[in-house]
């Protein structure tokens, strides 16, 4: 029996037009005079066929690679269940179906457990038509089933199976398919022995990323499918009240598959931000995260101030990134530390701003506006003290010049800018 597909005319134009409706027909499956119906197994193979044949067009549509589509075929298992039929027209032979289409991975508690799949799926970029709460991932589906009239091949139309597919071509490049590559073991246990920071750094990185690249100096690291060439930033070894603890984080810049920067102005940078301490003697992690995203132009902040942001030892990162583009400039500080063991951002606020280039003949109207940032020393005992923020320049033409103070709520795990914040709408 031979199949054909009418997939493999159509063109990738927008993934949920082109992928609504696909016809897989079985020729020569046998001259039957009898009308299929919804759970015949040559009907449940065309199905699974147009699922395969489907992910194979998204997957070749979007640039990704036959080893890709190989390897994400051999973690996965296809059904078809709770078969129903919705209807039968005897007058043309034809049965219409509706089921559960259900795709088992063998690593799907990895997968929906990974910082990157979650980021997806915050930033709403997963469908939320597929349930991937359970070992098999499902969504309803519906297709129909008839004899060809001149050969009697029987045809299957298929629908509902985009956002399955949309879903696992979206988790496919993002990497975190692929089964994980555990550290080698436990953190070196001298790692902090010698109170050198940048050799304490360069062998936590090879425990978290893998050995580095002689190449380039790079440890290579994934988010969302993309590669990032990781380098060393920042690192410091603090003696603390609570201990010795080693402070490091990388910047990532995006590069393509021949090792060359992606300089997109809308793509963010990576940073990898870990801070060890001891346990029993022996290091241990006290906070990490590999997936964080800021910067612009591909690129991650290059420079970080380690800083003491609250009470009880609390120390995190503060980096800084600028860009211009038609007319309009501006710089960011992103805040960096230790919430319930995980690096993440606590802070993240314009701090300068300039519209001239962009202001044509508006003169005495436009923006230039700088900014300095301190930590204060309270309140007391507080997790995150008090940002207090100087801007000063001109606004809307108006001079200025005042401090604010901007206070971190524990409840949004942020600071908040106040009412009157001068450059909250003045982001680039």
């Amino acid at each position: 029996m031979k199949t054909f597909s009418l997939l493999a005319s159509l063109g990738l134009r927008d993934l949920r037009n082109v992928i609504a409706l696909v016809v897989v027909a079985a020729i020569g499956a046998g001259c039957s005079k009898t009308q299929p119906n919804c759970i015949d197994p040559s009907t449940i193979d065309l199905v699974k066929q147009g699922v395969e044949e489907t992910l194979d067009k998204v997957l070749s549509g979007s640039g990704g690679d036959t080893e890709l589509l190989d390897r994400l075929k051999k973690r996965m298992q296809i059904a078809v269940t709770t078969i129903r039929t919705s209807s039968k027209d005897e007058k043309i032979g034809k049965v219409t179906c509706e089921a559960s289409l259900e795709i088992t991975l063998a690593n799907a508690d990895q997968i929906v457990g990974d910082p990157v799949f979650k980021s997806l799926q915050d930033s709403k970029r997963l469908p939320e038509l597929v349930d991937t709460s359970g070992p098999a991932w499902k969504t309803s589906i519906q297709y129909t089933a008839q004899h060809t009239e001149d050969t009697k091949d029987l045809l299957v139309e298929l629908s509902g199976h985009a956002p399955m597919v949309e879903l696992l071509s979206t988790v496919a490049q993002s990497g975190v398919m692929e089964p994980r590559q555990q550290p080698p073991g436990d953190i070196p246990s001298n790692l902090l022995a010698s109170g050198n920071a940048r050799d304490a750094a360069v062998r936590l990185m090879n425990h978290v990323y893998g050995k580095q690249e002689k190449e380039n100096g790079c440890w290579i690291s994934r988010f969302e499918g993309m590669p990032y060439c990781m380098k060393i930033a920042q690192s410091e070894i603090k003696t603390l009240g609570s201990g010795k603890r080693l402070y490091a984080i990388a910047n990532g810049q995006a590069i393509d598959q021949q090792g060359e920067a992606i300089t997109a102005h809308a793509m963010q940078g990576l940073v990898g931000a870990f801070i060890v301490g001891e346990t029993n003697g022996k290091p241990a992690f006290i906070a990490k995260s590999t997936v964080i995203q800021a910067g612009t132009m591909g690129t991650a902040p290059s420079e970080w101030i380690l800083t003491e942001l609250g009470a009880n030892d609390n120390w995190g990162w503060r980096g800084e990134y600028g860009d211009c583009h038609q007319g309009y400039c501006g710089s960011r500080m992103v805040i960096l530390a230790n919430r319930a063991g995980i690096v993440q951002e606590v802070g993240g606020l314009p701090t300068a701003y300039d519209d001239t280039g962009a202001c044509g003949d508006c003169e005495g109207k436009s923006s230039s506006l700088a900014s300095t940032v301190r930590v204060s020393d309270g309140p007391d005992n507080a997790e995150f003290y008090h940002l207090l923020v100087a801007v000063t320049g001109t606004s809307n033409g108006k001079e200025l010049a005042k401090e604010w103070t901007l206070a971190f709520d524990n409840a949004k795990g942020t600071y908040i800018e106040p009412a009157d914040w001068p450059l909250g709408d003045r982001d680039f």
